[in-house]
């Protein structure tokens, strides 16, 4: 009985040790599932996060830099300012640049960025299986007030920071990216940005203006009217292309048969090669105004009232004798050639009897006026200054009439614009002493700069041009009706007279004939060789060119190594559990 008692104590002892080793077999097998889930859930919180800061980084790239059209959906604040027209102005956000930030870097639709620059990203109903969320906040602060470092260009400094918190059913985790900075930059766009623009793209005596395999061009383009097209291809443009008009012409293989179509092409007939885009029925971009005008000749007169000034060639000066404007002239002028002597910009000039020699020395900020015949306008001297105008963006000549025979070189260090209220008649090279030469000139990496402005005139090419002409520089002739043209283009009688090389672009009232052809022979006048200036679409633009409404903007800066602000790497640190 002794040992029956003993083997059942030592059955209950072993029965309990068993149990207590299962259960803690089980405690610890439960403890370490624990352990692994809270390990999963917090990692899955850490990737939340860092999710939810990889999306508040292409949120913000997506704000600033956005880059649609207004008139559709836009996108961010390229996309709104844009658009603008007229809700931007520069006076309203000069000390409050988060104010400009909530007002435009937002979608159709979406949250704007408060005015203390704080936005808040979040998903919490995630559809990946993965259980919990993450809520990311975006806080852009202002680095220093806006600046405006030359006329109708803003630069708008920000820095910021991005904070984002994973969340799981047992925790959170959070990760934030230390401080960058970008700026935004706000540009009025300029005429002198388009390849080619009219205001109705045909000629004055309403001739189609036919695109044709032949046609290239590397900039933007658009007409307030309608393009047509004609041949596959029917020419390749690289830049967006757009017109008001909903529809476009179309040959349709056959001068009897012609198409208006709501489309980018008519295959297999015509097919225009849109790499940028072809956007139709946009809205209609005015052409410049009398007041417009007025501005550049206040710019040259130094804004001085020339009404009892008698006829001749003037540079303004002020009550201290300096110059104050830039060269006016009053009358039609014969001739204006400019030159480069002993590496100076020199500007032959002759009105009625009067023709001056006006040299301008960067150098030493003067400028001389020397008297070749007559003495109409400024006396004979050297004088303190430079004839810029009076904002200074470059050198301004402004014929209160019109000028013929235009030619010459413009000085490597030299932005100009000449411009009249009447015709400007270009009757040998006007061409950049730097460029990259051949048969699609370049200047890039270059300075010099040329606008020719005929405001109330044709821009023309007098018979008296020499064979395979080279023009540099924005042609602009505005005025109803007036065109950039070639005298005489349909006398067969001269023959072709070879090719124009423009380096630059065309902005007319209607399009300008220069040539009469059979089949692709030219047999008449001259064809046309345009070459797009690219430095026109970088914010180069020649001086006191007109303005348009709208703005172009530049989303963040790029460094020496084409790297953006919001690209580069930001410092992560996890912060809390």
């Amino acid at each position: 009985m002794n040992k029956k008692g003993i083997a059942l104590i030592f059955s209950f002892i072993v029965i309990v040790v068993l149990i207590i080793l299962g259960a803690a077999l089980v405690s610890r097998s439960v403890f370490e599932r624990a352990s692994t889930r809270r390990y999963t859930e917090s990692t899955q919180a850490f990737w939340l996060a860092e999710a939810g800061a990889n999306q508040a980084i292409a949120e913000i790239r997506a704000r600033i830099r956005g880059d649609v059209d207004a008139s559709d959906n836009p996108i961010g604040l390229v996309g709104r300012v844009k658009g603008s027209d007229p809700s931007f102005t520069y006076s309203s956000y000069s000390n409050d640049p988060l104010g400009f930030l909530h007002d435009f870097a937002y979608p159709t639709g979406g949250a704007q960025f408060t005015s203390s620059g704080v936005l808040t990203i979040s998903d919490t109903n995630l559809t990946s299986g993965v259980p919990g969320g993450y809520a990311a906040t975006i806080t852009v602060a202002a680095n220093g007030n806006p600046s405006s470092p030359s006329n109708e260009v803003y630069v708008f400094p920000y820095n910021y920071l991005i904070e984002s918190i994973g969340t799981t059913p047992t925790g959170e985790r959070t990760v934030r990216l230390s401080q960058g900075t970008f700026n935004v930059t706000v540009t009025r766009d300029n005429f002198a940005r388009f390849a080619l623009f009219t205001n109705h793209h045909q000629m004055p005596n309403g001739t189609t203006v036919w695109f044709m395999g032949s046609t290239n061009f590397a900039g933007p383009v658009h007409t307030n009217g309608y393009f047509a097209f004609a041949n596959n291809p029917s020419g390749t443009f690289t830049q967006e292309v757009t017109q008001v008009s909903s529809t476009a012409l179309f040959y349709n293989d056959s001068a009897y048969n012609h198409l208006t179509l709501d489309a980018d092409s008519n295959p297999p007939h015509d097919v225009p090669q849109f790499l940028g885009g072809f956007s139709r029925g946009i809205s209609t971009i005015t052409l410049p105004s009398s007041v417009t005008q007025q501005d550049l000749k206040d710019e040259a007169t130094g804004e001085q009232d020339d009404t009892s000034w008698a006829n001749g060639i003037y540079v303004p000066r002020d009550v201290s004798n300096n110059v104050a404007g830039g060269i006016y002239i009053k009358g039609d002028a014969s001739t204006l050639t400019m030159a480069v002597v002993s590496g100076q910009p020199v500007y032959t000039i002759t009105q009625g009897g009067n023709t001056k020699k006006i040299t301008v020395d960067y150098t030493n900020n003067r400028t001389t006026v020397a008297n070749v015949s007559g003495s109409g306008g400024t006396p004979p001297g050297t004088y303190t200054g430079i004839p810029n105008g009076v904002g200074n963006e470059g050198i301004i000549i402004y014929d209160k009439g019109s000028i013929s025979n235009f030619s010459g070189t413009v000085e490597a260090n030299t932005k100009a614009t000449v411009t009249s209220s009447g015709s400007i008649s270009i009757s040998s090279h006007v061409m950049y002493q730097n460029y990259h030469s051949g048969s699609t000139p370049d200047a890039t990496g270059y300075t010099n700069t040329l606008g020719i402005l005929a405001w109330d005139g044709d821009v023309s090419i007098s018979t008296s041009a020499p064979p395979d002409l080279n023009i540099h520089g924005i042609v602009m002739a505005p005025g109803q009706g007036h065109v950039f043209k070639v005298d005489s283009h349909d006398d067969r009688r001269r023959g072709s007279r070879g090719t124009v090389t423009l380096l630059g672009g065309v902005i007319s009232d209607y399009y300008g004939a220069f040539n009469t052809f059979s089949g692709t022979t030219v047999v008449s006048g001259y064809a046309r060789n345009f070459v797009y200036d690219g430095r026109m679409l970088q914010g180069g633009t020649p001086p006191y060119f007109p303005y348009l409404t709208n703005y172009t903007t530049s989303g963040d800066d790029q460094d020496a190594n084409g790297v953006r602000d919001l690209d580069k790497k930001l410092t992560w640190e996890e912060r809390g559990p």
